[in-house]
């Protein structure tokens, strides 16, 4: 069996053979690699050194703690390893100098990566993405992990085609802005050929200038799965292998370090995009439910999954978007929904409490006035209250009473509600329009000529 040991930032594969050696045997083990890939820094061998000329003695650096990197757990000692850990597990070793004074301030551990809780459990069923039909509710599941990603075949068919075109233009020498051409003030300084795929990657290492705590990885599987989606209708010219890269990492659930902060909002998710990328390119950091948070080149070889190879604007099909801010819009139109829904069942519950009639939401009443969310939530009203199919005792025992008619903050619940219902409806028309369009700078509108427009910018989604 093998394990994936992480000392002070460093991540090491250890053989454990069959796995009948201790725990004990594995933190020592770690500690002598961690030595070893440290003693070139320092020409002193007794000294692990940090390429500054400071140094702390081999022989103060003593194993405090050993645990499994995922939920932390404590392992013991004498535990022979193959009785409580799996083979390509994460481990995670603390030194005696890492851990913090119980007297200074709280007993913690330094090197052990964050943790995001999860019950992470990977998905049987495939979303087939083809870039004109994802729903709000799809992308949903798909950032609680409950599908896979699979692309239809005309997808890839689009894709490719779309990708030789570019390959073409490359090849003829044209001079097209951000294929051939530098960015922004230098959209007249031709690249070199040579210089293609350098220029991708600094485009990317330039622009992945996000701050604050990531994203939860139901949030980055969102922006994730809709970036998939928006390369999936062919308009962007991506490598295939670069698109198809993204969908095995979204799969293996293997997500990089996206900062919640940092997007330029009207102009385009450059940065969140661009943490994306660099998180594939095996740059920054990534998260999966086994390790925690870790160097992504290390992620990526633990899941068999190779960092990608930018070619010819590669890296603006990975950036050019609005896929953040439709993504967290998804998520609150959901949400929104789900509060409408239940402020109708109050509404419902309230009326009855205070023996109230549902004569107010019957149907005829609401077709001289028909306003589809005021229709929607009568319609609503009327299967939660009192109806000869389900009738209700509270409403049998005042059918006689004398009161003329309800409050009206009791009868017009649909009037009022249905106004939400139709603001809801219409964000929800937005935002799936936004998930199904191609948004790069430039795009390919056909694929019998190439002809290159700007479509990245977010004011859809900011105005509502």
């Amino acid at each position: 069996m093998k394990l994936s040991v992480r000392l002070r930032g460093e991540l090491f594969a250890i053989p454990c053979g069959s796995g009948a050696k201790t725990i004990q045997w594995l933190g020592e083990e770690g500690l002598r690699r961690y030595h070893k890939s440290k003693q070139d820094l320092n020409e002193d061998k007794n000294v692990i050194g940090n390429g500054t000329g400071d140094g702390e003695a081999v022989s103060s650096l003593k194993v405090n703690e050993i645990r499994k990197t995922k939920g932390g757990a404590l392992l013991d000692r004498d535990d022979h390893i193959k009785d409580v850990l799996d083979d390509n597990d994460f481990v995670s070793i603390v030194l005696d100098n890492d851990h913090s004074s119980p007297v200074t301030g709280p007993v913690e551990v330094t090197y052990i990566p964050e943790q995001e809780p999860s019950s992470y459990k990977a998905a049987s069923e495939s979303l087939y993405l083809d870039g004109c039909s994802l729903t709000t509710d799809d992308l949903i599941k798909l950032g609680k992990g409950q599908y896979r990603i699979k692309l239809t075949d005309d997808s890839w068919n689009k894709v490719e085609k779309a990708r030789k075109l570019l390959d073409d233009i490359v090849k003829e020498n044209k001079v097209v802005y951000g294929v051939t051409t530098g960015f922004g003030k230098f959209a007249r300084v031709v690249i070199p050929k040579d210089k293609l795929r350098e220029l991708q990657e600094n485009l990317i290492r330039s622009h992945a200038a996000g701050v604050g705590r990531p994203l939860t990885p139901e949030r980055t599987r969102m922006l994730l799965a809709l970036r998939i989606n928006v390369l999936a209708k062919g308009y962007s010219g991506v490598t295939p292998t670069v698109l198809k890269a993204y969908v095995d990492a979204f799969n293996a659930c293997c997500l990089p370090w996206v900062p919640e902060k940092g997007t330029v909002g009207a102009s385009g998710d450059l940065a969140p995009l661009s943490h994306i990328a660099l998180g594939m390119m095996g740059e920054g950091r990534m998260w999966s439910p086994d390790s925690g948070w870790a160097d992504s080149k290390y992620i990526l070889e633990q899941n068999n999954l190779t960092p990608i190879v930018l070619g010819p604007k590669d890296g603006l099909a990975l950036i050019n978007g609005t896929q953040m801010i439709t993504a967290l819009g998804a998520e609150g139109v959901a949400r929104a929904d789900s509060i409408c829904r239940q402020a109708d069942i109050v509404a419902a519950l309230s009326l009855e409490v205070l023996k109230g009639t549902s004569k107010a939401f019957q149907s005829d009443v609401h077709n001289v006035r028909p306003h589809v969310g005021q229709k929607l939530v009568a319609r609503r009203l009327r299967s939660l209250l009192h109806s000869e199919t389900h009738p209700s005792e509270i409403a049998e025992s005042h059918r006689f009473c004398e009161r003329v008619q309800d409050a009206y903050t009791l009868r017009c619940c649909p009037q009022v509600h249905g106004v939400v219902s139709d603001t809801i409806a219409f964000v929800h028309g937005v935002l799936t329009i936004e998930m199904n369009s191609a948004t790069d700078n430039p795009v390919c509108p056909t694929h019998s000529l190439l002809c290159f427009y700007i479509h990245r910018e977010s004011e859809p989604m900011m105005y509502y």
